[in-house]
């Protein structure tokens, strides 16, 4: 299936049932070395997400840990079983259709930065009165499900972006996500020293995974062996000797999470709220769900430059219907194919360690054992998963770009920072708010006309400059609401966020005047460059290159099935 044609979309979801691509004879389930190794990684990655995002739901918003355990989890569970399942088969039926039987199937599970935004951009204005746990839960829910609606039609934006857009501007903003939500702020964590606990607890686990990734391949004394297990273990026994301290407040800890285990069930939140979530949340909605499906097209990007191709708008299709499905169970949060298959695919993962991740929390969410582990492991232990998946991420990022796009691709990591500086760090300064919000849409489009510029692509540097023209007017960047909101009857509600720029005191309306004045910068130089004044455009075409690479990939694919069908 070539990445943007739409015709043959529903095909292809038919043929992911199909009884011989789910069977995929030769494909194998499960590779010792690869699917164990790939298991504890996203097993862990994806622990490290939920305990955080229940920590915050729990400690800071002050939602009753009993709600959230029985409430929220188990459509959580239902919504990454869901996807794992969907693409442990996508990956089978890729495998029959190109014949390579090392294809990795795409990680899957919470959508991390859009989590955090929606426990503190939702969850926590919406925590109110006496029915306040449910009611936030259930206005949380609702957005949820509607940014997921509003990412399945995203879906059919993918072939204009796989068309113009660098593939190195796209990979930026999961690069960036990589360096800051599962880099830096893990690293920073490991480091923290709090109660009995003590940094040795998260950094010798750390350096073992680390070392177990990038220096042994996950081989010790000639045997393959599950690194991030390993790490798990000796983090744990250190975490005992550490409480050694203060065993009894230890020990009524897990004796207290231990009343949550037994059947939970799934928890139907009141749909009563969607209003509520499409009037007074709609540029969090809209914003996360825009954000989430350029993260699904950058993550099958970032799959392709391993040699795993999938189609864009099948993932964020499966992607809008798992969170979906979620949130009618009670899931508040998002969930997406998960950065990081630059990690899995090296280590020779198949669709295994897809499967049985996604059953495993189908069980814990429905089971609640999440209140087990998060009482027995501090969260410090498993952040090095996170910080070699992040870093690799970035990594793949610069390594993506020819050499002279690493000015333009670097400003786009770093703008990744500002929402990690100004929400993680509290930072005041105003110029880093404007940056922070809608940070991926900035960082995507900093990037494409830096590099645009770089070539001396004019043209197309002032066609961006229009685009975060519209991007600043509608409200969707440098801002914190839409400029326009409407109430649930499709009336103005607020207009007054364009002219009254938050508390910075600038007006919104600055920022057209900066965009449409670079834009006929751009145009002028364009200009300049046709009558000769400027040194011509560079000769390689970025897009000529992106499609011959697709091309090749296809070819290959045919070739391979013509053999095996025994077709002329």
């Amino acid at each position: 299936m070539d990445m943007d044609d739409l015709r043959a979309l529903p095909g292809e979801f038919l043929a992911t049932f199909k009884p011989s691509n789910v069977i995929a004879k030769g494909y194998p389930w499960w590779t010792p070395a690869g699917d164990t190794g790939a298991f504890f990684v996203l097993f862990f990655d994806n622990l490290a997400t939920q305990l955080s995002l229940v920590g915050m739901a729990i400690y800071v918003i002050g939602i009753p840990a009993e709600f959230v355990w029985r409430n929220f989890m188990g459509g959580v569970g239902v919504s990454i079983f869901v996807g794992n399942l969907y693409y442990s088969l996508q990956a089978s039926k890729v495998a029959m259709q190109t014949g390579k039987m090392d294809t990795c199937a795409q990680p899957y599970g919470i959508n991390t930065p859009g989590a955090i935004v929606k426990t503190f951009g939702v969850l926590l204005p919406a925590f109110f009165g006496e029915l306040a746990a449910h009611v936030a839960w259930s206005i949380a829910c609702c957005a949820n499900f509607l940014g997921a609606l509003v990412e399945v039609v995203g879906a059919f934006i993918a072939p204009v972006l796989a068309r113009n857009v660098p593939q190195g501007a796209l990979l930026v903003s999961i690069g960036g996500v990589g360096m800051t939500y599962l880099g830096v702020g893990p690293l920073a964590g490991i480091l923290e020293s709090h109660e009995a606990h003590n940094p040795i607890v998260g950094f010798l686990p750390f350096l073992i995974i680390f070392v177990g990734f990038y220096g042994t391949r996950d081989k010790f004394c000639g045997k393959n062996l599950p690194t991030v297990g390993i790490a798990v273990l000796v983090g744990f026994l250190l975490n005992l000797l550490a409480q050694t301290a203060q065993w009894e407040k230890y020990s009524d800890k897990i004796d207290k999470a231990t009343t949550f285990i037994g059947w939970n069930g799934l928890s139907v939140p009141d749909f009563r709220h969607m209003s509520t979530a499409a009037s007074e949340y709609s540029s969090i909605v809209i914003g996360l769900a825009m954000q989430n499906f350029l993260g699904t097209y950058s993550c099958n990007i970032s799959a392709r430059r391993v040699g795993d191709r999938y189609s864009p708008m099948e993932s964020m299709i499966v992607d809008g219907l798992g969170s979906m499905i979620g949130a009618l169970l009670g899931s508040p949060y998002g969930t997406t194919v998960y950065i990081g298959h630059v990690v899995y695919k090296p280590m020779g993962a198949t669709r295994g360690y897809s499967l049985l991740n996604g059953l495993l929390w189908l069980l814990f969410g429905l089971f609640g054992f999440h209140a087990v582990i998060d009482a027995i492991l501090p969260h410090e232990i498993f952040s090095g998963v996170l910080v070699v998946v992040g870093f690799a991420m970035a990594a793949q990022t610069i390594e993506s770009v020819p050499k002279r796009w690493y000015p333009a691709t670097l400003i786009g990591l770093a703008i990744m920072f500002s929402e990690f500086i100004t929400g993680g760090m509290g930072s005041k300064n105003i110029g880093m708010r404007f940056l922070a919000s809608g940070h991926i849409f900035i960082s995507l489009f900093y990037t494409f006309f830096l590099m645009m510029l770089t070539d001396r692509w004019f043209l197309a540097a002032a066609g961006v400059f229009i685009c975060l023209f519209v991007f600043s007017f509608v409200g969707l960047i440098h801002a914190e609401k839409l400029s326009v909101e409407y109430d649930q009857f499709g009336s103005i509600k607020d207009q007054s966020a364009y002219f009254e720029q938050e508390s910075s005191g600038m007006p919104g309306w600055k920022f057209l005047v900066t965009y449409a004045v670079s834009a006929a910068f751009c145009a002028i130089l364009h200009l300049l460059q046709r009558w000769g004044y400027v040194e011509a455009a560079e000769a390689e075409d970025y897009r000529m290159v992106q499609l011959e690479a697709e091309m090749k990939e296809e070819e290959t694919a045919a070739q391979w099935k013509d053999e095996h069908t025994g077709s002329t």
